[in-house]
């Protein structure tokens, strides 16, 4: 039925649309390019192009600083499960938290892989004992 319905709407359109023929597409062709190029919808058009890229920018920043303050909170936790934090683990967690604020995650990502070749490092006297 739904296609019956959408084949009838073309037959129409195109029997108007032939009827009213060529001049008509294009007096209403001229009116768009009139309307769409008119100075109010160009200052318009540059506001609304102002908006987006700020508030881009501003939305870029926040996911920014919530991604670096995950980031150091699951570093943080994924430190005290494995131990690699020990009895620092918590204070490890405070200052992670702070740090998150002001550069801190590279830090931590540091302190991560140290400890990786902590753990390396643990691993290889293992064997030999």
């Amino acid at each position: 039925m739904k296609i019956i319905t959408f084949a009838a709407g073309i037959a129409v359109g195109y029997i108007i649309g032939s009827r009213a023929g060529r001049g008509a597409y294009e007096d209403m062709r001229r009116r768009w390019r009139g309307f769409a190029e008119s100075d109010t919808v160009q200052h318009v058009k540059g506001d609304v192009k102002d908006l987006a890229g700020r508030a881009a920018s501003d939305v870029g920043g926040k996911v920014s600083e919530t991604v670096s303050k995950v980031t150091d909170k699951a570093s943080a936790k994924i430190d005290q499960v494995t131990g690699k934090g020990s009895s620092n683990g918590s204070s490890s967690t405070g200052s992670s938290s702070t740090g998150s604020s002001s550069s801190g995650s590279s830090s931590t990502g540091s302190s991560s892989s140290g400890t990786g070749t902590s753990s390396s490092g643990d691993a290889t006297p293992s064997p030999a004992v």
